[in-house]
């Protein structure tokens, strides 16, 4: 056993040196003043050819070693003319040239642009909640790189949205920092903070006792944003914090152009439920808003393509966005899937566009009346059940990759079929209490129950940031705790 166990360990070693010699040696060339984003830019490119190559990764100040072989030169100085003054202070080029692989742009956020474009040409995808390699790693070449990018749009912009608990008021500024590194990968270039008479803070939320998707909390006793709390001047260390963290990505975060459109993702008013509609670029400047900021992946990587690239439509985007990270045929079944859900968001909008709006009666006005439930919940659970069964189709398919991603929006959609599952239960509650059908009454309202509780826990289990652990915190005050005491209050 012990030759056999030391043979094992052997060749795990040689295995583990032989797949480090197959990466390739890379000489990166950097200017010997740059300024401090070039030297983050210079990290994130060796990251990234780690990542995708194996790459082992030497870094020359000035000029490569006589001999070096496979030479990446980063930034304007070292660009070799392959920038042009035409190209504006935002354009930056990932070329092939004779003296080696130039990445480069015409500012020092720009060539941290190109940085991240050259790994989005060879199959790295970045999403908010982190980035996804090509499920296949790519062969490593530095010929036939031809990719010059200028904007559309000189603005565009992430609106911190801060309107309650499930909202980026709920995150810190460490949170805040790692979605603006995410942002950055994308090429937005701003960040619109809450004016002086935006309300931030939110009153603390009781999350002990009996309460639904309990595990997100990690034991806290109240749910609440602890860098907004305690201090008067919380609120401005908040924001100078959010402004220095996007500073130092490059991004600015002076008001937003007068002339600059919003994009609201998802239900303008901060709606709990997944919700999403076709995105359109305006022809300016735009400044994009979501609240649950991890359902909206795929519209902000349209976003962040379209606005450089006037060919790039949702489709074409979404597949460029999947197929890397997921496999063949995985982007067409999640397309089924985000147009069943933005069939439901347009009935939403139409017939009741205040539902699940976070506010202390937004569900148990439900159980109030005792009218007919309108006809379109029962549609929405059908379209959101054919959105679940979609997403589970592309995750199947894709196996492996971003498997992660594709389970966010399932469990997702998942907790919203929940959702209008109680909605439905406690409202047949009401219909049987008024018609003094005590059996009925106590099974629907127990119905309502189980269901939110499913709800809260499917959703727990894909809660990636501060926004879906408001959501629950909120739905636990505002529809799980008050449907257990209607419970106690049965005959």
């Amino acid at each position: 056993m012990k030759t056999t166990l030391f043979s094992t360990l052997c060749l795990a070693a040689i295995l583990s040196s032989v797949s480090a010699a197959d990466g390739p040696s890379v000489t990166l060339v950097t200017d010997p003043n740059a300024a401090p984003l070039e030297t983050h830019a210079a990290k994130e490119l060796t990251g990234l050819l780690t990542t995708l190559f194996d790459a082992r990764v030497t870094i020359a100040k000035g000029n490569p070693p006589e001999g070096a072989t496979r030479v990446i030169r980063l930034g304007a100085a070292q660009s070799a003319g392959a920038l042009t003054a035409d190209l504006g202070q935002q354009g930056h080029v990932v070329k092939s040239t004779p003296s080696g692989l130039v990445i480069a742009g015409n500012s020092p956020v720009a060539t941290l642009w190109a940085v991240y474009e050259y790994g989005y040409a060879n199959g790295m995808r970045y999403l908010t909640g982190g980035d996804f390699p090509p499920r296949e790693k790519p062969a490593f070449t530095l010929d036939g790189f031809d990719i010059v990018r200028t904007p559309r749009h000189a603005t565009r912009a992430w609106r911190v949205r801060a309107n309650g608990p499930a909202s980026q008021a709920a995150w810190t500024v460490a949170d805040h920092e790692i979605l603006l590194r995410q942002l950055a990968k994308l090429a937005f270039n701003a960040v619109i903070l809450p004016g002086k008479d935006e309300p931030i803070a939110f009153e603390p939320i009781d999350v002990t006792g009996d309460i639904a998707g309990r595990s997100v909390f990690g034991g806290a006793k109240s749910f609440a944003n602890p860098d907004l709390e305690g201090d008067p001047g919380a609120a401005e260390k908040w924001l100078a914090g959010i402004r220095d963290a996007a500073g130092a990505l490059g991004l600015t975060s002076d008001p937003a152009p007068a002339a600059a459109a919003t994009i609201s993702l998802g239900q303008p008013q901060g709606g709990l439920l997944p919700q999403t509609a076709p995105v359109v670029l305006p022809a300016g400047d735009f400044a994009v808003e979501a609240a649950i900021v991890g359902d909206f992946n795929p519209e902000l990587h349209y976003l962040s393509r379209a606005a450089w690239d006037d060919s790039v439509t949702p489709e074409s985007a979404l597949r460029d966005l999947a197929t890397p990270i997921c496999g063949e045929g995985v982007a067409e079944t999640l397309a089924l899937g985000f147009a069943a859900v933005a069939e439901v968001s347009a009935l939403i909008e139409k017939a009741d566009s205040a539902f699940a709006v976070p506010d202390p009666k937004m569900f148990m006005e439900h159980y109030a009346g005792a009218e007919p439930a309108p006809e379109w919940w029962a549609k929405g659970k059908e379209l959101y059940g054919k959105a679940v069964g979609e997403m589970y189709r592309a995750n199947t398919r894709a196996r492996d990759g971003a498997r992660p991603w594709i389970l966010h929006h399932a469990k997702r959609y998942t907790f919203a079929l929940h959702y209008l599952t109680a909605v439905e239960a406690a409202r047949n509650a009401a219909i049987a209490r008024a018609a003094k059908d005590d059996d009925a009454w106590a099974e629907n309202l127990e119905a309502a129950v189980e269901a939110m509780h499913n709800a809260l826990g499917i959703h727990s289990e894909v809660a990636a940031d501060p926004s879906d652990r408001g959501a629950i915190a909120l739905l636990n005050d505002f529809a799980y705790r008050p449907l257990l005491e209607a419970l106690d209050e049965l005959p």
